[in-house]
């Protein structure tokens, strides 16, 4: 088989374990939308969508009047690489294949990854394979396909970047340090967590490798010339593809146009919601740092779980081969990272007096005071793939132990990683899926904005399938992600919703007669409202929006749960 049909025949088999990982919602790509309908998949898939549309209309994906009517505003989609990467999905088979096959190929490719990572630290062979399986199926990943945060699904990058770093490290070719910074640069622009964690890594190998060289050739070997001018030729690769990304998110949060607002002043309480205890690296079962769920209502599920069996393999990997012990130390390094600047214990910050026990991110951070790290569990990303990397060679040396049943140790060791990853922690499968089908209701939504009702549905985000629902009206709504009251940016629609948001404190849907100018304004903005009887349900309202919207517009049509008002003028 030729090079090029053997790399082919490879990617199809990850493929397939990747389409086996993400059934059955692999199955039905135009359907469903792998994850959790209470949470962030609406948005995030809404994205693809959202880039596909701006750029048909001529317009960047930046500056819009689709969300936040009726004026918009400025507005960067985190998830802009990969919805670009897919744009010809999008345009041929619409934005929930496109996000489907999004996911599943990084998958696939992390796997792909991993393997070469395997074989680049510890030689190529048939226990390799556990490296990408391993990977593929972190509970981390599986997590975070549930929870729909396409962006952090993206976990193939990192992975790549290390493998050419140890190549380049070996090699020393050119090429090969072009491609480091390259794929550096996609780390970074995919995710800013992930490129930070992948150079700081990449870094720390670096100075490890030369300080190697220095004791073996002499301190003359440190920074040889040529390893200058190919650290500052990958580099200005890197900021080549990282620079425009990153000055247009900077720039989208600082715009007095954002639609997304961040409070610097909140990075601490954002932080003690995504806080990271130790001991989720190496707890079994539903162990996690911050119980979302049963703390603030959120689905939301975090967990950087190694797996025992991983663990176990990459230390007699590191035990059995001196060249692993490097990447173990480094990989050790990752995790100290992935727990943010501050030590977080038992559900709270381990204080030294009044002081919080500051990490060793803390002191980057002085030194960088603008980055704000509020979810430091996908800084332990890197130690994910070399726990992987490094359980393949542990794979190995088992495996030599029995010379005439090798295939049969690995084939039994791959089984038991994957199965631990499956159902050995806090992430659930089969990942749940949220139902992408919308009624031809949203066909014919007119030429106004479109609202959907209700806002608040508990402390979930239910109602940000409103974003998904535009993906078939194509009409303005006045909500910014997330759907919250707080968040809509027609202020005359929420006085009229909510009432007087001082009473309580809290802004909630008030289903309550709406005055003379409150139907006028509506009217005069809206061409179609859809009651969503299925949501007023959940949100405890059940039978209290349509009087108020009968007397106010009329007779409704129904379409199954919803109740439609279509306005003319």
């Amino acid at each position: 088989m030729s090079p090029l049909r053997g790399l082919a025949a490879e990617l199809g088999l990850w493929l397939v374990f990747a389409a086996l990982l993400l059934a059955p919602t692999s199955l039905t790509p135009f359907t469903a939308l792998l994850g959790d309908p209470r949470i962030d998949v609406w948005n995030h898939a809404w994205g693809y969508w959202f880039v596909a549309e701006q750029l048909l209309r001529g317009e960047l994906p930046y500056d819009t009047t689709l969300v936040g009517g009726p004026d918009g505003g400025v507005l960067y989609f985190i998830d802009t690489p990969g919805a670009l990467a897919a744009l010809p999905v999008t345009l041929l088979l619409g934005p929930a294949a496109a996000y489907n096959l999004t996911l599943l190929m990084r998958v696939a490719l992390s796997g792909f990854a991993a393997r070469r990572l395997a074989a680049e630290l510890g030689g190529d062979g048939p226990h390799t394979v556990i490296a990408g399986l391993a990977y593929a199926s972190t509970p981390f990943l599986l997590c975070e396909l549930a929870n729909g945060i396409s962006e952090v699904c993206a976990t193939q990058w990192l992975a790549f970047t290390l493998w050419m770093a140890a190549r380049a490290f070996r090699t020393g070719e050119r090429r090969d340090w072009l491609l480091l910074g390259l794929l550096q640069g996609l780390t970074s622009v995919t995710t800013f967590y992930y490129g930070l964690c992948s150079a700081a890594l990449v870094l720390s190998a670096a100075l490890v490798w030369r300080l190697h060289a220095a004791r073996v050739e002499g301190w003359r070997a440190f920074v040889p010339r040529s390893l200058l001018v190919n650290g500052l030729l990958a580099s200005a690769a890197g900021l080549l593809l990282i620079a425009p990304h990153w000055l247009v998110f900077r720039a989208s949060l600082s715009d007095p146009r954002a639609l997304i607002l961040r409070d610097p002043r909140m990075n601490l309480q954002l932080m003690a919601h995504n806080a990271v205890d130790p001991r989720v690296f190496v707890t079994p079962g539903d162990f996690q740092s911050v119980r979302l769920a049963e703390l603030y209502g959120e689905p939301f599920v975090h967990t950087g779980y190694l797996r025992l069996s991983v663990i176990a393999l990459a230390i007699w990997g590191a035990v059995r081969l001196t060249r692993l012990r490097p990447w173990l130390g480094l990989a050790l390094w990752s995790l100290v990272l992935g727990l943010g600047p501050f030590l977080w214990w038992g559900g709270d910050w381990v204080k030294l007096g009044d002081n919080l026990l500051s990490l060793p991110f803390d002191w980057i951070r002085r030194v960088l005071p603008q980055v704000a790290i509020t979810h430091p569990l996908r800084l332990s990303l890197g130690a994910q793939a070399l726990f992987a990397a490094l359980a393949a060679g542990g794979a190995q040396a088992l495996a030599a132990r029995w010379p005439d049943r090798g295939r049969l140790v690995l084939g039994l060791v791959a089984a038991v990683v994957v199965a631990e990853g499956l159902f050995g922690s806090a992430a659930r499968w089969p990942i749940p899926s949220a139902d992408a089908t919308l009624p031809a209701v949203y066909d014919d939504a007119g030429d106004g904005m479109v609202l959907e009702l209700p806002v608040e549905v508990g402390t979930g985000m239910l109602t940000s399938r409103y974003f998904w629902s535009q993906t078939a009206h194509g009409r303005p709504i006045p909500f910014t992600p997330d759907v919250r009251m707080g968040s809509t940016r027609d202020s005359r629609l929420v006085r009229a919703l909510a009432g007087d948001p001082r009473q309580g404190g809290v802004m909630k849907d008030n289903p309550s007669p709406l005055s003379a100018e409150a139907v006028q304004h509506i009217r005069g903005r809206y061409s179609l409202i859809v009651l969503n009887l299925e949501l007023e349900r959940e949100a405890g309202l059940e039978g209290r929006y349509a009087p108020v919207l009968g007397a106010a517009f009329g007779e409704p049509e129904r379409d199954g749960d919803r109740l439609i008002w279509r306005l003319r003028p």
